[in-house]
């Protein structure tokens, strides 16, 4: 199986959402140059992208928007709902579970902390938790995705809960210790070093 660079696939995840946007504005089909354009990216990068997994354009009129979207949701395991838990339900892990993560065939089903006052409550009608139910609930619920929303000090202990219960997918907002499995997957956002990013391109664009 060939290897897809990570950058397609985040590639494809914007790609769907402006396909999303076209057909909102009542198109049907729209030529690589004009996704390209859309997207703001260069045209030879959208046709690259996808050939990795085939031809999906229709002679004289470009791809087809509804059979796009259908098959980039495949490529991306979106044809069902993954269902994920929130570590952490202070400022970042509340906003969180109230994000509409279902329009994207992502659903939130517990959330999980260690603060007597939340546990037990409900958030956006979702459940709160403590913490050592966490491996319950997920062989429970059949969760796929856990995100972990806590303190760094606290993040490799939630990490650990997370591997033992079975989830393969891990999103952090803060660095946790590795190494891990290697069926089990984790990224990180990062906030601090975007915002150094754009200082940097900031510093860049402004200078003569």
């Amino acid at each position: 199986m060939k290897k897809i660079p990570e950058l397609t696939i985040r590639r494809l995840s914007h790609y769907l959402r402006c396909m999303e946007r076209l057909k909102e504005e009542g198109e049907n089909f729209v030529q690589s140059k004009d996704l390209a354009k859309f997207c703001k990216i260069s045209d030879s990068l959208v046709r690259r992208d996808l050939s990795y997994f085939g031809e999906f354009g229709v002679k004289g009129k470009g791809y087809s928007i509804e059979h796009l979207t259908s098959s980039i949701k495949q490529i991306l395991g979106l044809e069902k709902t993954r269902k994920v838990i929130i570590a952490g339900v202070g400022k970042i892990g509340s906003a969180l579970i109230n994000y509409p993560f279902h329009k994207f065939n992502f659903q939130i089903v517990a959330g999980f902390d260690i603060k007597p006052d939340l546990i037990g409550n409900r958030l956006n009608n979702i459940p709160i938790y403590h913490i050592n139910d966490l491996e319950r609930v997920v062989e429970a619920e059949n969760v796929h995705i856990g995100i972990i929303a806590v303190p760094e000090d606290a993040a490799n202990f939630v990490v650990e809960k997370m591997i033992g219960s079975g989830i393969k997918g891990i999103l952090s907002f803060v660095l946790v210790r590795g190494p891990f499995p290697p069926d089990v997957f984790v990224r990180y956002i990062e906030l601090p070093s975007e915002l150094e990013v754009l200082s940097y391109l900031i510093e860049k664009g402004g200078a003569s």
